[in-house]
């Protein structure tokens, strides 16, 4: 059995290649107030989305792109399993 740690990352602005290198099963959660696209993806305020592939360490990059709506809240969680 491989050793992981569980990391968590805070996403608070689009980006286009936001690396998933090293990564195993993220999981997005958006809890700001802004729609946000994952890889072309819509999470509303609230909604997660889940990459369900245990046993694959992921190596691309994906775009990550915030609605533009200066009054509202740009939060994306970002849960994952690292290898030690």
């Amino acid at each position: 059995m491989d050793l992981g740690k569980l990391k968590n990352e805070l996403v608070n602005q689009s980006q286009s290649q936001y690396s998933l290198l090293g990564k195993i099963c993220p999981t997005f959660q958006n809890e700001g107030t802004a729609s946000v696209y994952i890889d072309g993806r819509k999470l509303l305020t609230g909604e997660s989305y889940s990459v369900n592939a245990p046993n694959v360490i992921l190596q691309n990059s994906i775009a990550i792109t915030f609605d533009i709506d200066p009054t509202k809240t740009k939060i994306l969680y970002v849960g994952f399993v690292e290898l030690i």
